[in-house]
């Protein structure tokens, strides 16, 4: 016989040998006792639990010979055909290639034919959610009244995509994700009857990384026996899975509670060194700073929300205090931030890198750069005035020449009076020198210096075309689509921008809720002011007013404006 997996050759054949799915087996095995077993069942939760394999057994539970039984004779011929999938009694369906209403319609004509051995003709389906609807409508009489011969067990992992009026006809069980202990004993049963030899870090790793899954534990379990005949240590499952071990991540936020960026740097790039997946590492250091978090909150009585040893909880408690609680929670929105940051760059290790020096040097930045903002994951070129370099000796002039440096300063001399084309003409170069901040754009002597101020619509439509210029500076496409629209109103809430009839598409695109967000934090920069923004169509659009200065010089020398954006 071809050699078969773990997870097929150790699959429990009785309610007893389930793990970590007692609160099922016990409801399971008390209506089989009181003979109360209904003909609809629906099983649900993640992969690799139980699901199918507890649907089998209800099946030989109820078609054993002299059942039902609550424990299948271990020598029967019936269980054992239902064990292999052999028997003509018990169907196990593919939900996911048997989707259509043909098989569906299939399946109603087959109800009605006696079982050929057993009790019952039970029927598992399998990823029921992907059954299509008309599949599902074509169950629903059947379902809801079949034969007396017929029971339906249907298995899911996604139940939420499962039909209410299915669900309804159902006794739905959820299955829950079994816990790292459990996994570990089943492990040590299934090495003491394959006589492998493991170390008890090895079953830790390998129940941890099975997140839950006895069948994803068994399948890697399988795969380590194969390395070596001297048995599976720790470093083994590290190395095959290329998790990060727990020594290494203790290290590295070590050195990060020291304010140690260069020895933290250092133990990433070891870690980098070894092969471990850089996207695997940040995922582990955030699920660190959030056991960090867990024990600083309620020390060891919360312990058992932390799958580790008991050991390494002492050196969990014991790190708590390099840290306060503030510092822990702002590790974790940094990681996150620079998770998103990495999607980007396309560069996930300098996003780390980053976030690493942003966590060690938590006491020596800036408020505004030690904490991560939804701007900091995105690559815009800013400069805070401390890393700033010092003022170069040759300064530009608004009229674009250069001082003389170092040349004797001559005698200063009256200034003539400036004409209106001086006074048009400073003002577009001002709005034409090179950004040495933040990029803000400056609209003007309207705006207040205070933190916030009232928002005047008048106000808001005299500076639209700088607003929409600092949107173009982060996404051109939809600053080109606000120039489209006008505010329109302004109330307590909402600041209305209008689109015409024929900018429906426009409207649509600023109104995606990550382009929204984008505007929304734009203008609020520039108006000084939070502003929150509904996109409406209207009648009609009213042109932007101009600025009193502009529209004397276009009149005087009979010009037109041929680009509002004057700073591009």
């Amino acid at each position: 016989m071809s050699y078969l997996v773990l997870a097929r050759k150790h699959r429990p054949q009785t309610f007893k040998d389930v793990i970590g799915q007692e609160h099922i087996t016990d409801i399971l095995i008390k209506s089989i006792e009181t003979d109360r077993m209904a003909h609809a069942y629906l099983f649900c939760g993640p992969r690799g639990v139980g699901k199918t394999t507890c649907a089998r057994i209800v099946a030989m539970c109820l078609n054993c010979e002299d059942g039902p039984k609550t424990v299948p004779p271990a020598d029967s011929d019936v269980c054992r055909e239902i064990a292999e999938g052999r028997s003509f009694d018990v169907l196990e369906i593919d939900g996911a290639s048997n989707r259509g209403i043909d098989e569906v319609r299939m399946l109603r004509e087959n109800v009605k034919f006696a079982p050929t051995s057993g009790k019952f003709k039970i029927y598992i389906v399998d990823e029921v959610h992907m059954l299509t609807t008309e599949a599902f409508n074509a169950l629903l009489k059947t379902l809801e009244e079949p034969p007396e011969h017929v029971k339906f067990i249907f298995a899911t992992t996604e139940p939420n995509k499962v039909p209410a009026t299915i669900i309804s006809r159902c006794q739905r069980y959820d299955f829950k994700r079994i816990p790292v202990p459990k996994i570990i004993e089943g492990l040590k049963e299934v090495s003491r009857k394959e006589k492998y030899t493991i170390d008890e870090q090895a079953l830790f790793a390998i129940a941890k990384a099975a997140q839950g899954g006895l069948r994803d534990a068994l399948s890697i379990l399988d795969q380590l026996s194969a390395l070596s005949d001297k048995g599976i240590g720790e470093a083994d499952v590290y190395s095959m899975l290329g998790l990060v071990e727990v020594d290494l991540l203790f290290d590295l936020v070590d050195h990060i509670g020291d304010g140690d960026c260069a020895k933290a740097l250092e133990t990433l790039d070891a870690v980098v060194n070894k092969g471990k997946d850089v996207k695997q590492l940040i995922k582990e250091l955030t699920e660190h700073y959030r056991h960090l978090m867990v024990i600083k909150v309620g020390g060891k009585t919360l312990g058992k929300l932390v799958d580790y040893p008991v050991a390494i909880k002492e050196l969990l408690l014991k790190q708590t205090d390099k840290f306060e609680l503030s510092d822990i929670i702002q590790s974790i929105d940094t990681l996150i931030a620079a998770q998103d940051a990495a999607r980007i760059t396309e560069n996930i290790r300098m996003a780390l890198e980053v976030a690493i020096a942003r966590l060690s040097y938590r006491g020596q930045l800036p408020a505004s750069a030690a904490k991560p903002s939804p701007a900091a994951a995105r690559p815009t070129p800013s400069r805070t005035a401390s890393a700033a370099p010092a003022a170069s000796p040759v300064l530009k002039n608004k009229r674009g020449a250069v001082d003389n440096v170092g040349s004797p300063k001559p005698a200063a001399k009256p200034e003539p009076k400036p004409t209106m084309s001086d006074q048009v003409d400073d003002e577009l170069s001002r709005l034409d020198e090179p950004e040495e901040k933040p990029p803000v754009v400056d609209i003007g002597e309207p705006l207040a210096v205070q933190e916030e101020v009232e928002l005047d619509l008048e106000h808001v439509r005299k500076v639209w075309d700088l607003l929409t210029s600092a949107v173009s500076k982060e996404k051109m496409s939809i600053a080109t689509c606000l120039q489209e629209g006008m505010p329109t109103r302004l109330d307590s809430k909402y600041l209305y921008i209008g689109f015409p009839p024929k900018c429906s598409f426009h409207r649509d695109s600023v109104d995606d809720q990550n382009n929204r967000m984008m505007i929304e934090r734009i203008f609020s920069e520039q108006l000084k002011h939070k502003v929150s923004l509904k996109f409406e169509m209207v009648e009609e659009v009213e042109e932007a007013r101009m600025d009193d200065n502009v529209q004397s010089t276009l009149d005087a020398f009979g010009g037109k404006v041929v680009n509002r954006w004057h700073n591009e």
